[in-house]
């Protein structure tokens, strides 16, 4: 399990997050099962040229929307277990 902490957080969107040197983004996807209405969110590690990015908000966003459409493609980079740290 990772613990990080909030750095920002764009609510109903996605929630930035710190872990030592790594950035995890963590995106809400909504009816992410087939016929439901359940949200889940997913987490997953910033690459090193998305950090560069870090404090542009609008960037961050086209991540989350691309995460959305298609999580798979950024499957390799999932983090399964988030603990957050105050």
């Amino acid at each position: 399990m990772i613990e990080a902490k909030i750095i920002y957080s764009q609510r109903g969107d996605f929630v930035l997050m710190e872990s030592g040197d790594k950035f995890i983004i963590s995106v809400l996807i909504p009816n992410f099962y087939p016929n439901s209405h359940f949200d889940v969110s997913k987490h997953f590690f910033l690459t090193e040229e998305e950090i560069k990015h870090k404090d542009d908000v609008d960037y961050l966003k086209k991540i989350a929307e691309l995460i959305r459409k298609d999580w798979a493609l950024f499957s390799d980079r999932e983090v399964a277990n988030v603990k957050i740290k105050r």
